[in-house]
């Protein structure tokens, strides 16, 4: 099919598996959207399940039995139709919010895979608009850049909140903020809401960092050891180094601050040289340690 609904139905197909770069295709007879096939219903329903096992989000997702909306169709669109920008991005905005955490599920879904995909590069604006529509994925990867530069993320961090406070939502944040990222914009996000929340959520920030520790520890040593020889070598660091450093940061403040709350975590070890290396660099390049 070469309208919308043909597009969405390929975009959705790719996000339960994706593989390569996102499809493409154009966005003629947008009202047939409203209007999605058993085709078009039966992606979406496949993708919140693969969405919700991959998350570890439960049956119904996240304790939520509401019905999913049209909102992954029209993102599904929007993505497929990105060599038309500026198109693309009035059709994302005019995505109305997420019926429920089902619906909010199956937008990351999309927007998620899409924003992951290495070899995917999307316009700011467009990448920021499919984010604001999809608020989990303002939380689990990052919100958009000019929030980020803006500082004006605490939607995001409500959000996070109100995940927490969900059935399997606590665990679903920990487990996705515990994974090594190569973007320096997710880990500078990740650093500064682990460290908004360790006040009010300490046991959330300390389960990310057991899952960093037991998941993905040695993926993580090798990060820590590069951002090691970046931040001691003569010139200015990256970006990334210095965010891959920020990212332990707020685990240095808990170390730092109160030190026998990090003992509660039996299995969370090995994370003394990323502490180390937080405190060598931190009045060079900040952070919350």
């Amino acid at each position: 099919m070469t309208d919308a609904a043909g597009t969405a139905l390929r975009v959705l197909a790719w996000a339960v598996d994706p593989v390569g770069p996102p499809p493409t295709g154009p966005l003629r007879h947008l009202a047939a959207l409203a209007r999605p096939s058993a085709a078009l219903r039966d992606l979406v329903g496949r993708l919140a399940w693969c969405t919700a096992a991959q998350l570890g989000a439960g049956n119904p997702p996240l304790g939520d039995r509401s019905p999913v909306g049209l909102g992954a169709v029209l993102l599904a669109a929007a993505v497929g139709a990105r060599a038309e920008p500026e198109l693309a991005e009035n059709l994302t905005r005019s995505v109305p919010p997420p019926t429920g955490w089902s619906d909010a599920l199956v937008r990351h879904g999309v927007v998620g895979a899409a924003l992951d995909d290495e070899g995917l590069r999307l316009l700011e604006a467009l990448a920021d608009a499919l984010i604001e529509a999809s608020p989990l994925s303002a939380v689990v990867r990052r919100p958009g850049l000019r929030r980020l530069k803006a500082g004006t993320t605490q939607a995001a961090v409500d959000s996070a909140v109100w995940l927490i406070e969900q059935p399997r939502g606590a665990r679903l944040l920990s487990s996705s903020l515990a994974v090594p990222s190569h973007d320096q914009a997710v880990l500078a996000w990740r650093a500064e809401l682990l460290d908004r929340l360790r006040h009010d959520h300490l046991d959330v920030v300390l389960d990310t960092y057991l899952t960093a520790r037991v998941r993905h520890g040695q993926a993580w040593d090798e990060r820590i050891r590069w951002a090691e020889r970046e931040l001691s070598s003569l010139g200015l660091p990256s970006d990334l180094a210095i965010a891959t450093a920020r990212y332990w940061a707020p685990l240095a403040a808990v170390d730092r601050n109160a030190p026998g709350h990090i003992t509660t975590r039996r299995y969370l070890t090995g994370h003394g040289r990323a502490i180390d290396l937080v405190r060598r660099h931190h009045q060079q390049y900040g952070g919350a340690a």
